[in-house]
């Protein structure tokens, strides 16, 4: 951890710092570690918050900032969403990430709506929670295409579908009484269908990550015989495309998210297609880009031009320092503001 470059925050004097509770994870590479690193440097007030105990509203009261993420498992995503709804609209508590973005994290359905209406170029997906309509759509469709669960990740339910034949056993399955079948024990795919176009590219998918106006990653080349690329491993670190980077920093201004993940690919006419985003990802190590073989990040000025500039970063602190600063010390001033501005403020 120590080998990662020191993330600060200038801090305004009048405002009092929150008291933030932490949230473990528990992967191998570990979120909150880093949290409580840039929390540390900063001479922040944090303590460990045991969220999922029977007294997490009790617990709750000692803060004014929850932040941590635990598992991207429907189960855990239940209760995240669920906790950090309350957390905000009842106790009047902020959340890192927000509940708008853990309500994102993982939903592969809301992502396609997003990019739809605003635009994005994002791989043409078809969900439908209609039988009728679901059996109508498979025989329109240019195959293969891809179909996925809602939630997944590291390519787990991830399938090619050859055929309106095949789409059609898949859909007899999900609109059974019973659902179909998926990879989690307690959970299958019931009465929805999401397909995905599939387009035929470069060999490699670009993962780009957007902090502010800072953009890390690298490629992740397809397992050969396969078309997937998440959760194989097969990495490739040097320099991004220029309009790759800008593509996800212009879906990033729809997101409004601290860390935005963006997976795209580049179709055999050079053009790119988002296929998916997150708000959060694991993060092994802090060298989430290289260019010549050196760890860095490209900052983007206000024309859109990228420069590159040397160092490693945990995305982890980044990103908190950027959701302290665009998201709760606008809120944490506006009492302030007012206050200064009311009828008893000194003149």
């Amino acid at each position: 951890m120590a080998a990662a470059e020191v993330v600060t925050i200038d801090w305004p004097p009048e405002l009092p710092k929150p008291r933030i509770g932490i949230v473990k994870d528990f992967d191998p590479y570990p979120r909150w570690t880093k949290l409580c690193r840039f929390l540390d440097n900063n001479d922040f007030e944090y303590d460990v918050y045991n969220i999922h105990a029977h007294d997490w509203l009790k617990q709750a009261e000692r803060f004014d900032l929850v932040a941590g993420i635990w598992s991207c498992e429907l189960r855990c995503l239940q209760e995240m969403r669920e906790k950090y709804w309350f957390l905000e609209n009842h106790l009047g508590k902020r959340t890192f990430p927000s509940f708008a973005h853990a309500f994102l994290y993982e939903d592969k359905r809301l992502e396609a709506y997003l990019a739809s209406v605003h635009g994005i170029p994002f791989a043409k997906t078809y969900v439908s929670y209609d039988l009728q309509d679901a059996l109508a759509l498979i025989e329109t469709l240019d195959y293969p295409v891809v179909s996925k669960l809602v939630p997944s990740s590291a390519s787990v339910g991830v399938e090619l579908v050859h055929d309106p034949k095949g789409a059609r056993r898949l859909i007899k399955q999900a609109f059974s009484v019973a659902g179909r079948g998926t990879h989690s024990t307690y959970a299958r795919q019931k009465n929805y269908i999401y397909l995905q176009e599939f387009i035929p590219s470069d060999g490699f998918e670009i993962r780009a990550i957007v902090v502010r106006n800072w953009v890390f990653g690298y490629y992740r080349q397809v397992l050969e015989g396969d078309f997937r690329a998440s959760g194989m491993n097969l990495v490739e670190k040097r320099e991004l495309p220029q309009e790759a980077m800008r593509l996800a920093l212009k879906l990033n201004r729809v997101v409004k998210s601290p860390q935005l993940v963006v997976d795209m690919i580049r179709d055999l006419h050079g053009c790119y297609h988002v296929i998916e985003f997150s708000p959060v990802c694991q993060m092994e190590t802090p060298e989430q880009l290289h260019v010549n073989g050196k760890p860095g990040v490209y900052i983007f000025d206000d024309d859109g031009n990228g420069q590159f500039k040397e160092g490693k970063y945990w995305l982890m602190e980044l990103a908190l320092r950027e959701f302290l600063l665009s998201d709760y010390l606008p809120r944490a001033s506006v009492p302030l503001l007012l206050s200064r501005s009311g009828p008893c403020a000194s003149r």
